[in-house]
């Protein structure tokens, strides 16, 4: 499980990419009952995303990298008579910088050296045009900069849902058919969608993307000439989003299986695209997505008739790439080696800081690890020639990491910005500018201040909190001084996530226009690189946010190193008790499949400790002993009547301020000696927890709960 072991200073923190990773055992199968039945394995990959020599942290373990994989790949496949290798998408693409400062040829090398059979595009695979993708499957010198010759794909690449506007054909073959054992097995592939939306118009230019009720015509269509060449055993390699949480599977693959007819010959759909887990089955269609970064691999067992061509049984296993005991491919070590002998510059430290560029109290004041990260954004070169943006922005929430005291690493980098993110630019008023700002401070569904405070760069302002949210913003200007026009339109550059709404900011949705470009990682990477020259990588905290705290009512209590956040606390209580039963993520809105602290919530939730509030768990926000009493509670049997509580919270000066919900769990813990007021009168019951009381108040509960 993915969870922080300690309590302490520090916030969870997610390594390179923040995967929820674990063994998960799929549908078991009993053996066919015709024993004459081939069994195939598909052995397969998603959203690889160039991670040559990535090493990603699971469940406190490492994992991944391509040597890693590359023996369990060879293991698997190697344990049985047929099987088929494949991938789904995104293998190139957000890629590290021994894959990507070479245009991805070091990771299209390692896929030859592996022998794949078959894969299909992804997304990424369309960064750099239409152009630079053919180059890289098919072979030839790579449009950009034109500096690298690719080999060409040694293996069949196949799409059906991207039409060549110039042909009105498929921009590659839609299908292909391998055999294997005997057994004929064909490949249909596709990629999500919104594909458009995620690159930039560059990217897409020539191409059209077919909608889903074209998708779906479009599988049909192929299906059809697949069993017209006697091949009844179908999977599409959809790099489409798919999660399986507490055995309902859901996303784009997920619609997809709903829409084809419930006898379509079609028996799986391989996922991809959101990085998450999916192993279920959705109108008669096995549904599977192993992760990414090749942290995980799923083994998808068919049993096919050799009679009939048809899948008499269906199951996958996805299984964690864990580093320990597992001997690194040599093969793979001598491509990764190849190209770190070329750039030698990523064996070694970027820079050397002296621990004080934090994202320290980031969600609600401007940090130095912010302004750095803004300041590399606002200077990134999207391809339109055009001079650096007039304002980046960062959200706090995808700041995972501080810059370590000593010697940077690229890899400390990763750790920062671990979800290769496009970055996009956009034109927004300066009215708009000052409404983004605004969405800073929502609300939780409890009514409690739920703030996000963005990382800003080439502005500044004044954040007056004695005023209501549409009056807080004053003073707002360019770094200068000079008031930003409410009427001028600026550029401004966040990632996709902010683009697409995400934390709330809604307004960037109404921005005049839109540019992708790219990825945030490798700007933070070259900006640390040409501004900083191996030296000493600074950052401070300049004046650029000036937060004016409320005079006439309570603040908020103030967000430390010793407050512990919702997540942190439910993550220390499904540690403290060994809680390993889930392994599905969880199913609130607020809580991605990546983050560090997923897996905690998931089991919390199983276990019954944690509901949320209307859909949403709030895991950054600090806890409150109200909330922690109402958790804790549940451990402890003998719930104290509604009169014994009313009695007991009311022997407290401010009990009136308990809210009604914790009034009885609160009463109990009170009436067990497990939670006591902060001193004899009082229970303050809207105050957050540091981590030392957080962990006291755990022990006690766990105690009683043996008791």
């Amino acid at each position: 499980m993915f969870w922080k072991k300690v309590l302490g200073k520090s916030t969870l923190r997610v390594a390179t990419a923040a995967l929820l990773l674990t063994q998960l055992l799929g549908a078991a199968g009993s053996v066919s009952a015709a024993g004459n039945d081939v069994e195939v394995h598909l052995i397969g990959i998603n959203d690889f995303h160039g991670q040559l020599d990535t090493t990603s942290i699971v469940g406190d373990k490492k994992a991944g990298t391509a040597p890693i994989l590359a023996t369990y790949l060879k293991e698997a496949q190697a344990k049985y008579e047929h099987s088929l290798l494949f991938h789904n998408g995104d293998s190139v693409g957000a890629s590290a910088p021994a894959s990507s400062l070479d245009r991805d040829e070091p990771t299209m090398e390692w896929m030859n050296m592996m022998g794949f059979d078959v894969g299909s595009l992804g997304n990424h695979e369309f960064d750099q045009g239409v152009a630079a993708l053919k180059a890289q499957i098919f072979g030839g010198l790579d449009p950009k900069e034109g500096k690298v010759t690719h080999a060409g794909a040694k293996f069949d690449y196949v799409n059906a849902n991207v039409i060549e506007t110039a042909t009105g054909k498929t921009l590659i073959k839609p299908y292909v058919i391998k055999e294997v054992g005997g057994v004929k097995i064909g490949f249909i592939g596709l990629v999500t969608k919104s594909t458009p939306a995620k690159v930039s118009p560059s990217g897409t230019a020539g191409v059209r993307f077919l909608s889903a009720e074209e998708e779906v015509e479009a599988v049909n269509k192929y299906a059809k000439e697949l069993q017209d060449q006697g091949v009844e055993t179908i999977i599409v390699l959809a790099h489409d989003p798919a999660t399986t949480k507490e055995g309902v599977t859901t996303g784009e693959a997920a619609d997809l299986a709903k829409a084809l007819p419930a006898d379509s010959p079609v028996d799986v759909i391989v996922a991809g695209d959101n990085h998450a887990l999916a192993n279920g089955e959705v109108n008669g269609k096995l549904i599977v997505q192993a992760y990414s970064y090749g942290t995980a691999f799923e083994d998808i067992k068919l049993m096919i008739d050799p009679a009939t061509g048809d899948v008499t049984e269906k199951s996958a296993t996805v299984t964690t790439t864990f580093q320990e005991g597992v001997k690194e491919d040599p093969e793979s070590l001598a491509i990764i080696k190849k190209s770190l002998d070329k750039h030698p510059e990523l064996t070694k430290p970027v820079g050397t800081t002296d621990g004080s560029v934090t994202r320290t109290d980031a969600y609600n004041n401007e940090a130095p690890l912010g302004n750095l990260i803004a300041d590399s954004m606002r200077e990134a070169d999207f391809g339109d020639k055009a001079s650096a943006a007039d304002f980046a922005f960062m959200n706090p929430g995808g700041i995972r990491a501080d810059l370590p005291q000593g010697d940077v690493t690229f890899a400390d980098l990763a750790k920062i910005q671990p979800f290769g993110n496009t970055l996009v630019k956009l034109e927004l008023t300066g009215e708009q500018i000052k409404t983004l700002l605004q969405q800073q401070w929502g609300t939780n569904a409890d009514g409690t201040p739920n703030t996000k405070t963005l990382q800003i760069s080439g502005l500044k302002y004044t954040a007056d909190f004695n005023k209501p949210v549409a009056e807080r913003v004053t003073g707002l200007s360019l770094e200068d001084g000079t008031p930003i026009d409410p009427a001028k339109t600026y550029t401004a550059v966040v990632n996709n996530f902010m683009a697409a709404g995400g934390d709330n900011y809604k307004v960037l949705l109404d921005a005049k226009s839109s540019l992708a470009g790219p990825i945030d990682l490798d700007v933070f990477y070259q900006y640390i690189v040409d501004t900083y020259k191996g030296g000493s990588i600074e950052a401070k905290n300049e004046g650029r946010i000036t937060n004016l705290a409320a005079s006439t009512e309570p603040t908020e209590t103030p967000v430390t190193t010793e407050v512990i956040s919702r997540a942190e606390f439910v993550s220390a209580l499904v540690d403290m008790l060994k809680l390993n039963k889930v392994t599905t993520a969880p199913a609130f809105k607020d809580v991605a499949a990546n983050a560090a602290y997923a897996d905690a919530i998931a089991e919390a939730t199983h276990a019954g400790f944690i509901q949320g509030y209307g859909g949403n768990f709030y895991p950054d926000r600090d806890i409150t002993r109200e909330e922690a009493a109402t958790i804790l509670a549940k451990l402890v049997k003998d719930q104290a009547t509604d009169k014994d509580a009313a009695t007991i919270i009311a022997s407290f000066e401010d009990g009136k301020s308990v809210s009604a919900y914790a009034i009885k769990p609160m009463a109990k813990l009170i009436d067990k000696g497990i939670f006591a007021g902060t001193d004899k009168k009082s229970l303050q019951p809207k105050q957050g927890l540091t981590t030392n009381d957080a962990k006291a108040l755990i022990e006690k509960a766990v105690a009683a709960k043996a008791s």
